[in-house]
This record gives C-alpha cells, structure tokens and sequence, in this order.
C-alpha cells in the first residue's frame, strides 16, 4: 500500500473518529441541557409557590389549585415534571409539553443513550409559608424527552459534522495526492537503484524537503557509478594481472619443468638400453621411470593448456572452445558441445579471453562437483551484447550458500566487462547465464 493511501485512510479513520466524538458530545450536551433546565425550573417553582403563599392568602378556594398550576407550567422547561404539596392541597403532578424537540427518539437510540447517561437526576426542594405552613417540590426531567432532545442535538450535530467531513476529506485528499507527487519517482529511483541501473536519476520537484531528498538521491547515484567504475577498471587489471602472471608460469613450467622432464625421460631411456643383460630389474626400473615422467609430462601439458590459453587472436574464440571441450570429452567421455553464432570479427582480445575463462572455469566446475553426460554451451549475438550459456545434466544444485572461488572469479570477470551472471538451476542440473557488452576496445593480457 502506497504512502498517500495510507495517509488518506488515516484520515478518513481520524475524520470518523472526530465525527464520533461530535456525537458523542452532542448527546452529553443534550443531558448536560436537561439537568440544567431541572435545576432551574426548580429555582423557579420554588420562587412562584412562597409568592402564592404571600400574594393570594385565597389557599381554600377550589380554584387556587388550578391557577397555581397555571402559573407554575407557564415558569416550566419542556421536557420537566413538577411534583408539588400546599396547604389544604393534595400532592399533585403537572408536565410541561416537549413537542417543540421534534420527532420522538428512535426506540434503539433511546435505549442506548438511557444505558449510557442514565435518566436525569431529580431535583427536590422545601419551602415555608407564612404561619407554618411548609411546602415540597420535585421537578423530574421526562426520560423520553431527554432522549429526543439528544436524539434532536446529535442530528444537528451529526450533519454538520459531514458536511464539514465532506469538506475536509475531499480537500485533504487533494492535498495529499499533489503534495506528495514526489514521493513516487523518489521510490522507483530507490527501486532502480537497488537493481542495479546506476544510471537512474531523480527528478527534483515538490517541496523542498522531497527537493533535497531528491538531490542525495541523486548524488548517491553518482557516488555509486564512480565506485563501481573504480572497482570495475581494478578488477579488470587484477585480472589482466591475473592472467599475465598465469602466462609467466606457464612458460616457467615449459621451459624449467619441460626440459628437465625431458632430460630425465632420456637419461631413463639410455639407462634401459645400457643396462647389462643380467639385470633385467635395472632396464624395468629404467622404464618404470619413463612411463612416469611421460604421465608428468601429460599432466603438465593439461596444466599449459589451463594456464595459457591458445593464441586467440590467430586461432579465434569458436576453435580456442572447440578445441578445450574436445579434450575434455575425450578425457571424461562425456559429450560436450558448441552452438556459437557469434561473429568475433571486431571482437576485443579481452573479452574474447573472458569468454574462454569462464567456460572454461563452468565446464571443470561441471566435472568437478558433477557427473555429467553432456555439457551444451552455446554463444550468440543479442544486439549489443554477447550471451554464453552453459548448460550440464550432472545433478548440481544451487544451494545459497558461499560461493566457490570458481563461480567468485567467473563473477568478477563478468562484472569488471560491465556484463551480468545468472546462476540457474536447469532441468537436471546448473545453468550459468553470462551477458556481457561487446563493445570493449582492449586486448587480451
């Protein structure tokens, strides 16, 4: 979920919340309204009942109760009940009407509010006369009318509240959504950065703090290209290093090694030849020891091929791997083959060199860790860059943990052309996926 939707529930969420507690204070003003009128009307009651008592001493004339009630409705809050005793008049019980709050309450609501708030308390009073006389009033704030009467207030209230929530939502909305625009180029530069597009740059717009955010995003970006270029032309030239020092021991080899392995295979032959007819161990020793140095010399030349790759530039890529791959096939009987389409004309020396290392260093990891039957490799043009795949049914798996030194050099080789590797688990075994540019203007080391 996205920054500005989230900020735009979260609104809505607090709106709600505000409009419930608009209700809510609405109802207990409701009640607040209704106890202050009880008090009052009792004040009032109270006050008319003592002027009776001075101003008309007519206490047994029949009428004097009903006018005595007249009065006190016409000082009474709708919604209240007074509950009154006099001289030589019985208690009575008179209401003052509450139509004027509208509608009556729904029967839900009522019930609720009445749970919530409880009835109105009652306010009572005494009062004395003169000659003794004493008094009682009681004014009750009608439970039906108390509910109507909130019921009235949270309407009001509750309309309001959408209208001004309608107001709000809409108008934050719009704010939110333009005000924060930035964020989600920000983001998706984040993104692109993070995959590896060191080329992503960030457009600077919105408020100044997005303004700034979009600057060090951009200056990281940079930072990122310049150190990844630095690591990239270092590990090119280790590797060139790498690959010089590999030449240089493999001309130290052949020209130490191979001539002292020579000498010592002839100097076995001659002993064999020379040795006298009545010690034939001597001449078995002699050729014991040439059947080992011949074994030496295989190995040896196995380690010149490893070491010193065939001169790509007279022979060409296709029959430098043509060439590795068929002895490896005769030596593990496997079935290794080539598919290349590629056109090495204007083709670097390095990346040729690169080529040759990395199937070179996938095929021996293949028959190191594996037991494969056949190995494809296939090489082809794809617009502007170069993809080699190797492809083995020797059972491996990819199982995440630290990388071999192979597969760690295979992805520095990679990486230092510009190109990208994938490691891949294939239908019965591993798959090695290797983009590189072909543009690339160096020679082989």
């Amino acid at each position: 979920m996205s920054l500005r939707l989230r900020l735009v529930l979260t609104l809505w969420l607090v709106t709600l919340l505000a409009g419930a507690l608009t209700v809510g204070f609405a109802a207990t003003a409701a009640y607040e309204t209704a106890d202050r009128s009880t008090r009052n009307t009792l004040t009032r009651a109270g006050y008319a009942l003592e002027r009776a008592y001075h101003m008309e001493p007519r206490a047994g004339d029949p009428l004097y109760t009903e006018m005595t009630s007249i009065k006190l409705l016409g000082l009474m809050a709708p919604g209240t009940c007074i509950r009154f005793e006099q001289r030589l008049i019985s208690e009575r019980r008179i209401c003052a009407s509450w139509q004027m709050f509208g509608p009556i309450a729904p029967d839900g609501f009522r019930k609720t509010v009445t749970r919530v708030f409880g009835p109105v308390a009652p306010a009572t009073g005494e009062g004395r006369a003169p000659g003794g006389g004493i008094f009682s009033v009681e004014v009750t704030f009608d439970p039906v009318a108390a509910a109507t009467l909130a019921w009235q207030r949270v309407r009001l209230a509750l309309w309001q509240t959408l209208g001004m929530a309608a107001g709000v939502l809409f108008l934050g909305t719009l704010a939110i959504y333009s005000r924060l625009e930035p964020v989600g180029p920000i983001v998706r530069g984040l993104d692109r950065l993070s995959a590896g597009d060191l080329d992503t740059r960030v457009t600077r717009s919105g408020a100044p703090e997005f303004r700034k955010i979009a600057d060090a995003v951009n200056r990281l970006a940079q930072q990122l290209t310049a150190s990844t270029e630095a690591r990239r032309v270092l590990t090119r030239r280790l590797i060139e290093v790498e690959d010089v020092e590999r030449r240089q021991l493999a001309r130290d080899l052949h020209d130490e090694f191979g001539q002292m392995l020579t000498a010592t295979a002839a100097l076995a032959a001659s002993i064999g030849l020379a040795a006298p007819p009545g010690h034939p161990a001597l001449a078995r020793d002699a050729e014991a020891i040439g059947a080992n140095i011949r074994a030496m010399m295989t190995c040896l030349r196995g380690a010149f091929a490893r070491l010193r790759p065939p001169d790509l530039d007279e022979v060409g890529l296709t029959a430098s791997l043509r060439g590795m791959l068929s002895g490896w096939q005769a030596q593990s009987g496997a079935r290794l083959r080539l598919d290349s389409t590629l056109d090495e004309d204007g083709l670097s020396g390095a990346v040729a060199l690169d080529l040759y290392r990395i199937v070179q260093e996938c095929v021996t990891n293949a028959m190191r860790h594996g037991t494969p039957s056949r190995v494809d490799v296939a090489l082809h043009a794809e617009g502007d860059a170069i993809v080699l795949t190797v492809e083995d049914d020797g059972g491996g798996h990819i199982d995440g943990g630290a990388p071999g030194h192979g597969l760690i050099g295979m992805a520095e080789r990679t990486e230092a052309m510009g190109g990208r590797l994938r490691l891949e688990e294939g239908a019965r075994g591993v798959r090695i996926r290797v983009r590189l540019p072909m543009a690339r203007g160096r020679s082989a080391a």
